[in-house]
């Protein structure tokens, strides 16, 4: 059963990074299998005006003063109008609503008239903010994986934010708030992750998993042909300049092993590296075909990240081009690189290991070359194409509208016969309870 139209809701309408650009992603591809499409966005809108996109000219929190950023953030009164409103003059048995990101501008608050349409909702967890208070499982001044379990004690008491304790118990609040007006753990949400492993942290928050479903993201090799790494020997890190993406650890281990690296990407770290580590290349931020080109010269890329990254773009980016990765334990997609035979891993934060593991790489060009191979095989087998992304989604909603129309019969008859039975089905399709 095709959805009569899906609503795809995002922080922002632009192609800035992550959810943003599989938000729009999906929105091109949707359409491209003719599927109505509206997108609600928290920003302004650029380019071109779309008659079915709704924009609220909002900005980003870090773009806003620290009292409009509280405040907006927490609850921001106009999304919730907003989406009110679009879903008063829109929404059929039939309407989807796709959650991909709201905690840069929307707010908790687009969860208010979500409420009612639960059964409709799919929310897409790209990073772990509908589990997690700081949205990484990390504690960020220590640039360390978190254990503990969300919204405890321990978890209150903990100072895990990049900037302070009073940042912390903000986030805490808005946290609070997200599961007061939209409870995942008293009652299952149709939740998309990235990468199965999510489950447990999300299962360790206390969330009922019982409506997941993973739809790994799509993903589009760097190079398509014609790399050899093994006849490179040049080290690429790719990715935002700030203390959890380990950008340090990378020049460090570099130096330590007397390899050569260069960094693609910008951030507040830059100076940093230009100052302790003169020797690393610096690229700054790079179009994708500027990437491809850099990429040619590589031997190898890293991934430092101190945080479980739930997925890893860089990581199959690179390894479909048929470049070998180094990457941390901790990030979701190590066992699989490793056993598919496509890199590397270390524990996350040890620059020696790390060092080590850049060693083993420059000096054996015979498993280089094997490791491009695996890699180029595998990353096939562990992301999805555009389409069939696009696929997996169409799929998805089908079952969320079916099963919605399923419930609300079954809601009809109890009104009309208290004495019926009822069974809750998953919206994938499957039984997840009975009644005798």
């Amino acid at each position: 059963m095709r959805p009569d139209r899906v609503v795809i809701i995002n922080d922002r309408s632009a192609d800035v990074g992550g959810a943003s650009n599989l938000s729009r992603l999906s929105a091109r591809m949707l359409r491209e299998a003719d599927i109505p499409v509206t997108f609600f966005a928290g920003d302004r809108a650029t380019g071109e005006a779309d008659p079915d996109s709704v924009n609220l000219g909002g900005a980003p929190l870090l773009q806003q003063g620290r009292i409009s950023a509280a405040t907006q953030g927490l609850y921001n009164r106009r999304a919730c109008a907003g989406l009110e409103a679009l879903i008063d003059r829109l929404d059929t048995p039939g309407t989807v609503y796709h959650v991909h990101g709201w905690s840069k501008i929307l707010s908790p608050s687009i969860f208010r008239p979500l409420a009612r349409l639960r059964e409709r909702v799919i929310l897409h967890a790209h990073d772990y903010f509908l589990a997690c208070p700081n949205g990484g499982f990390v504690n960020y001044p220590r640039s360390s994986v978190c254990d503990r379990v969300p919204m405890s004690a321990p978890c209150l008491t903990s100072q895990c934010d990049k900037r302070g304790f009073h940042q912390k118990a903000w986030r805490t609040a808005r946290h609070a708030l997200l599961h007061r007006l939209f409870d995942m753990r008293a009652m299952p949400a149709n939740i998309v992750l990235v990468h199965d492993r999510m489950r447990d942290y999300f299962r360790r928050a206390g969330i009922d998993t019982r409506r997941m479903v993973t739809i790994r993201n799509p993903v589009m090799p760097f190079l398509r042909a014609g790399t050899e790494p093994w006849r490179m020997g040049d080290f690429f890190f790719i990715g935002r300049l700030e203390p959890e993406k380990g950008f340090e650890d990378a020049a460090a281990a570099a130096r330590l092993a007397g390899a050569r690296l260069h960094v693609i990407g910008e951030g507040a770290g830059r100076s940093r590296l230009e100052s302790a580590y003169p020797e690393v290349v610096l690229h700054g931020w790079r179009t994708r075909d500027e990437i491809a080109a850099l990429l040619r010269c590589a031997r190898c890329v890293v991934v430092s990240s101190r945080v479980p990254e739930p997925f890893g773009l860089a990581v199959l980016e690179a390894a479909g081009s048929g470049i070998p990765v180094i990457l941390p334990a901790e990030a979701l997609l190590s066992a699989e690189i490793v056993a598919s035979g496509a890199g590397l891993r270390f524990p996350a934060g040890d620059i020696g290991a790390l060092a080590a593991a850049m060693r083993t790489l420059s000096a054996d060009d015979a498993a280089v070359e094997r490791m491009s191979g695996s890699a180029r095989r595998a990353a096939g087998e562990l992301a999805h194409t555009p389409q069939s992304w696009a696929a997996a989604l169409i799929a998805l909603y089908a079952g969320i509208v079916e099963n919605a129309a399923a419930s609300a019969a079954r809601s009809d008859l109890d009104r009309s016969n208290p004495f019926a039975g009822s069974v809750p089905a998953n919206p994938f399709g499957q039984r997840t309870g009975g009644s005798s």
